[in-house]
């Protein structure tokens, strides 16, 4: 008696080769790509705020220095230097709150699009399994 072969030498049934991608590949790639955009768009949104708030901070240096060197403000340094660093800690402040909001701002257009990736992916499965 011979004995059946278990092992076909066929592909499994979950590897089918076809000329065009599924429908849930190109969502993911979609989606996948959307995730990559997102993230570059939240890093040079970061860096731009960085470099603005690097620039504002190194004009009022630049300007304490030239305050400092006047004759005209040899008597009120103290109070320059007191308006110096009040100036600096608005600034610091206003500059964190600035990245909360564009951190914020980031995360919720993820949310979104997350979801409506979400709903595109429901809506094709439903489709396929209605076909």
């Amino acid at each position: 008696m011979q004995r059946a072969n278990l092992h076909q030498s066929s592909a499994p049934f979950w590897f089918v080769l076809s000329p065009l991608p599924s429908i849930e590949m190109m969502g993911s790639v979609w989606s996948l790509g959307h995730m990559q955009a997102g993230s570059i768009e939240a890093t040079l949104r970061y860096q731009i705020e960085a470099l603005k708030f690097l620039q504002s901070r190194l004009h009022s240096d630049l300007c304490l220095l030239e305050d400092c060197q006047s004759p005209d403000h040899q008597n009120d340094l103290f109070d320059i230097w007191c308006t110096y660093w009040q100036d600096a800690l608005l600034d610091y402040s206003s500059a964190g709150a600035r990245f909360a909001d564009i951190g914020s701002t980031i995360i919720r257009k993820a949310a979104r699009r997350l979801h409506d990736d979400e709903k595109r992916l429901v809506e094709n499965t439903a489709a396929q399994v209605v076909l």
